[in-house]
């Protein structure tokens, strides 16, 4: 019986990893905190404008 192949998120783990170094947990954890915080300050600024409110 053959094997199933692997997902292609498996096959750029290692090749992430070396090219980043052993950090890269945390550059990807760092990024996604950015992300929110950008978001969370969208939606504080459409708050405030009241664009959320005639919904």
């Amino acid at each position: 019986m053959a094997s199933s192949p692997a997902p292609a998120s498996a096959e750029f783990a290692p090749v992430l990893s070396d090219s980043m170094g052993g950090d890269a947990g945390l550059v990807a954890v760092g990024g996604g905190l950015v992300v929110v915080a950008g978001g969370a300050a969208l939606w504080l600024k459409r708050r405030r404008s009241g664009v959320l409110d005639q919904h």
